[in-house]
């Protein structure tokens, strides 16, 4: 065990279930990424991020801005930035001064971004069903009111609120789209 396992795992001997959550997300990341390179996705970085823009993009709707991207994603605006970058080096979106205003980009997603969300989608679903293989309706269902439990209690500690142009997927907070 590296250090930080040990004393995490110590940490957690009295509540092994937290341990476990821990160890179901590493699993869930790890599956995703191998399959990522299967399908020769590695380079998509975030996959949350791609979809959103091909969302957006395909509806028409004015692209939100790196700042609620960022809201969203949970992550910061920095990594926003940094994420679009890499998606535009790898052929996946293409950005252009916005000719209304200098200071936004407009950001168009290419063939082989539109077909890189449709590989995303696949191997998420892939994902999901084999983690949710043998799992009843109603096992999932009580599963989903613990999972929203955790994410209400969780929400008092950082008082987190779902910002107000909360897009409709994915829904982060317990109490979005309600």
């Amino acid at each position: 065990l590296k250090g930080g396992e040990a004393l995490y795992l110590y940490q957690h001997k009295k509540n092994p279930s937290i341990l476990m959550l821990h160890r179901l997300n590493r699993a869930h990341r790890n599956a995703v990424a191998a399959l990522m390179a299967q399908y020769h996705l590695q380079d998509v970085g975030n996959p949350m991020l791609l979809f959103i823009l091909s969302k957006g993009l395909e509806e028409g709707a004015v692209l939100p801005s790196q700042k609620q991207l960022a809201q969203w994603l949970h992550v910061s605006p920095a990594t926003v930035a940094n994420s679009l970058k890499s998606l535009e080096r790898g052929g996946y979106v293409h950005k252009e001064q916005n000719p209304q205003d200098a200071r936004r980009n407009r950001v168009s997603i290419t063939e082989k971004g539109r077909q890189a969300v449709l590989e995303c989608v696949k191997v998420f679903e892939t994902v999901d069903n084999q983690m949710l293989q043998g799992f009843s309706q109603e096992d999932q269902a009580q599963l989903m009111r613990y999972q929203e439990q955790m994410l209400s209690n969780l929400s008092q500690l950082s008082e987190e609120d779902c910002p107000e142009d909360c897009p409709p997927f994915p829904p982060h907070h317990p109490h979005c789209h309600l």
